[in-house]
């Protein structure tokens, strides 16, 4: 079954940065699509929230290897 995780970052590349980070730490998922960055809708908190605020959006949709569960 497909499980969907998000990835967020201040912009493009800090999203696509901290994608790749997840995939390297979860080597062992096999990922069935990778979404491209998209905005995140605005919000108050990127108003009055900073340069910090993740502004941008990555869809990783991945499962899980069968392997996993046992042991």
């Amino acid at each position: 079954m497909a499980q969907q995780h998000i990835i967020l970052g201040r912009d493009r590349l800090d999203a696509e940065a901290q994608r790749d980070i997840w995939l390297s730490e979860n080597s062992d998922f096999k990922v069935l699509r990778l979404h491209p960055p998209k905005p995140e809708p605005r919000t108050l908190l990127m108003l009055i929230g900073g340069r910090n605020v993740p502004r941008v959006s990555i869809e990783v949709e991945y499962e899980q290897s069968t392997e996993q569960g046992l042991g």
